[in-house]
């Protein structure tokens, strides 16, 4: 009972700190009267057809991210219908809206396929393991080559500079927990790892994914080809937000700057990354395309509506579908 009890006291104190850490933010974020002025007169000349344009664009990401898992499901033998699929999806997406980070849709989608299949509980866990693990090594993949190809642009100011070398140091670190956990399955290992090593846990459940799904390299082939309109589809969303602005940002330029921001929102500072992902193109839309402050805000608020259209439905579909258990094998 004492341990369920600080237990307890840990999530609401910690999320407790992450409402205030995002209020802190946006309080910052907007604390200007002339950055909000200019906020509003932005979304007045806003271009409705871009609009419109990135509502598809980010549902497509959406759709090849559900798409991703369903294959690593089927590898299992876990088969849903499609419906069942998309509202899996979507009340993913509404528990993004109220968790940190992107923790809402990773705890939505193991509830909903414990309800689903009861009986495969490890299965389940190792699959949205595998799913993460494909997603960050798409993310680093992608992140190295527009760090690569666009060094020198990337450094402009120091406050961009060190954006970027965190960044490196995320991508780094998944790479490393991504290949010891292929090193630690091939050489059969996982007895041998100290139990007090910083991230055993996390390098036993990654080994475990891997030895899973290792019968089927296509499918994971097949899954990490998803990535890429998973996240590129994800920054045009944000791209097709610049461009209802009026800014003449590049696709390319986007597609350098995400990662950045994609790699930090994702960590479980604030909920669903609000705030953070507001100053994070504030400082680099500024810094590296030259974009006033108010733009770089306005585009985050715009690209991230999207997804808080996702998550209001994804709300009415759980509330009128709440998970029941099914399968009883």
């Amino acid at each position: 009972m004492v341990e369920i009890a600080k237990n307890s006291f840990k999530k609401v104190f910690f999320g407790i700190c992450r409402v205030a850490v995002t209020i802190a933010i946006l309080i910052w974020v907007f604390r200007s009267p002339d950055l909000r002025e200019n906020i509003k007169e932005s979304f007045a000349k806003a271009d409705t057809i871009w609009i419109l344009i990135g509502l598809p664009v980010a549902l497509g990401g959406e759709l090849a991210d559900i798409l991703r898992l369903s294959v690593l499901m089927r590898v299992q033998g876990m088969v849903l219908p499609r419906g069942l699929m998309l509202r899996m999806l979507f009340i993913g997406l509404f528990f993004n809206l109220i968790m940190p980070g992107n923790t809402g849709s990773i705890s939505a989608r193991l509830y909903f396929l414990f309800t689903k299949f009861p009986n495969r509980k490890k299965e389940a866990i190792l699959t949205l393991v595998m799913d993460r693990l494909i997603s960050v090594t798409a993310l680093a993949i992608t992140s190295f080559t527009t760090t690569l190809l666009r060094w020198n642009w990337l450094q402009r100011t120091t406050e961009a500079s060190v954006l970027l070398w965190i960044l490196i140091l995320l991508m780094t670190g998944s790479v490393i927990l991504t290949a010891g956990s292929f090193v630690i399955t091939g050489f059969n290992l996982l007895s041998k790892i100290p139990t007090n090593f910083p991230i055993r846990r996390q390098l036993i459940e990654a080994a475990d994914a891997y030895r899973l799904f290792a019968r089927d390299k296509k499918s994971l082939s097949y899954a990490l080809l998803l990535s890429l309109p998973t996240l590129f589809l994800f920054y045009g969303t944000f791209y097709c937000a610049g461009r209802a602005l009026g800014s003449r940002i590049s696709f390319l330029d986007m597609v350098t700057i995400m990662p950045i921001v994609n790699a930090i929102t994702g960590l479980p500072i604030s909920l669903s990354g609000i705030g953070v992902r507001e100053s994070l193109l504030e400082v680099l839309l500024k810094d590296l395309c030259n974009l006033p402050p108010a733009i770089g805000v306005s585009i985050s608020v715009i690209g991230y509506s999207y997804f808080v259209l996702f998550g209001v439905i994804g709300g009415i579909i759980y509330l009128l579908h709440i998970p029941a258990r099914e399968d009883k094998r």
